[in-house]
């Protein structure tokens, strides 16, 4: 009588193991994603560089998302997560060759950044469509918090550690201690069987001819339930000027603390902190059960705080901000999991995720490619002259270094909670739930 709650919990305690294994990864990763952004900093002292980063860390995902997500589907995914691990940590191993012998460019960056960024790509589908084998549905709410605090605990604690490490050990340090968090993600893996998907033996097959025709059948599927794909169209065009925070946060408080990288690191921490809160409220609590109401609050009141970062506040304010935006966004981006999780099969989540990834990052991309660009070249110099932005919106942002940045981040907070605001009233969108059904209610 007690075999079904005890295998419910043996596999939350397995997916659990390998979470954190993962999340040490992940930590390591942002450690050394801010390591690389001070060292660029330091090297031009331009946002455009950092943009760029940005730019070729989500490429990848975009151009061959969905093909990823068709193998993602086919293969053994603890297989997958296991290479994906490795080949990533080979990454940073030749950014610490190239760092040690002398050779490291911006240039070369650029490049690893794009194939690191190619072999994480296989494991957020892969990740998430294991949460969906081991666990059952009820617990849909719970794995969803800890995948965000997968991404918002090493938020919390990777700028911390960055900010203390890269002043003692240097670029080189911080790449070793990636390295070593690769391992250990990997040897977590190795430790714990995961359920498989059966595919017919037909799918077993090779071949372009019939990777094109998995992917039609996420196509087809998303096709039959459209109101998934409006919801993820809404959600694009609110990140494609959202993204702005991300890619713009960095250079607007070193320009306007002078290149101050611990007034940075305190601001991120605040984020993280606020991120890894909002996750295990979800975490413990297991979500609401109106999903898409708790989505719309969560994420409008997150893009205002967001748009808010871009005020010229002291640095208590850009923090609290900062943490506003992440403790929301963190409640809400557990909901959207769940959501999605009930509503796709198991054995099409990898190629409908990398779909609905890749609709999203497509419309990101654009904004995150000019955010840089855009920053230095226009509203900086704007923001500094005596022009019609800066008589407008000085007393907003200021008009000294960082002013530009500031009025791109609060304008792009202001357009996605207008975004949001309509898409609420479209009511393919508001009712999703009822719209969609359950996968597991198929016939």
């Amino acid at each position: 009588m007690n075999e079904e709650p005890r295998k419910q919990r043996s596999g939350l305690g397995r997916f659990t193991f390998i979470w954190v294994g993962q999340l040490a990864s992940q930590v390591g990763t942002v450690v050394t994603s801010l390591a690389l952004a001070f060292w660029a900093f330091e090297m031009t002292g331009r946002a455009t560089e950092l943009g760029l980063v940005v730019f070729f860390t989500m490429f990848p995902r975009i151009a061959l998302g969905p093909f990823i997500g068709v193998l993602v589907d086919r293969w053994s995914r603890k297989k997958v997560l296991i290479v994906c691990d490795l080949l990533a940590g080979a990454g940073t191993v030749a950014l610490l060759v190239l760092f040690l012998t002398g050779n490291l460019r911006i240039a070369h960056l650029y490049a690893l950044t794009f194939f690191t960024s190619l072999f994480a790509a296989f494991q957020g589908p892969s990740l998430i469509a294991v949460a969906t084998m081991m666990l059952p549905k009820r617990h849909y709410g719970r794995s969803g918090g800890m995948l965000t605090l997968f991404r918002r605990g090493s938020s919390l604690v990777g700028p911390a550690l960055a900010g203390l490490l890269y002043p003692l050990i240097g670029l080189g340090g911080i790449l070793w201690l990636d390295i070593a968090t690769f391992l250990f993600a990997v040897g977590s893996l190795a430790l714990v069987r995961i359920p498989e998907v059966e595919q017919p033996a037909a799918t077993v097959a090779s071949g372009f001819g019939r990777l094109k025709r998995e992917l039609a059948e996420g196509l087809r599927f998303l096709s039959t339930r459209r109101s998934l794909l409006w919801f993820s169209v809404a959600f694009g065009l609110a990140n494609m000027f959202g993204v702005h925070y991300g890619t713009l946060i960095r250079p607007m408080v070193l320009l306007r603390t002078g290149g101050n990288e611990a007034s940075l690191a305190s601001i991120l921490s605040m984020v993280g902190l606020g991120g890894v809160l909002g996750a295990l409220t979800v975490a413990v609590w297991g979500g609401a059960k109106r999903k898409f109401l708790m989505i719309f609050a969560t994420y409008a009141i997150g893009f205002l705080a967001q748009g808010l970062s871009g005020l010229r506040f002291p640095i208590v304010g850009l923090a609290a901000c900062g943490f506003i935006y992440a403790f929301t966004h963190s409640v809400g981006e557990p909901h959207v999991l769940a959501l999605h999780q009930a509503k796709i099969p198991p054995k099409l989540q990898g190629r409908v995720f990398s779909i609905l990834g890749m609709v999203n990052r497509s419309l990101m991309l654009i904004t995150t490619a000019a955010a840089g660009p855009l920053a230095d070249a226009v509203f900086e110099p704007a923001m500094r002259s005596p022009g019609a932005l800066a008589r407008l919106f000085g007393p907003l942002v200021g008009t000294g270094p960082g002013s530009g940045a500031g009025l791109m981040i609060f304008l792009g907070g202001l357009i996605c909670v207008l975004i949001f605001s309509l898409s609420f009233l479209r009511p393919s969108i508001r009712g999703i739930e009822t719209l969609v059904p359950d996968h597991d209610r198929v016939v």
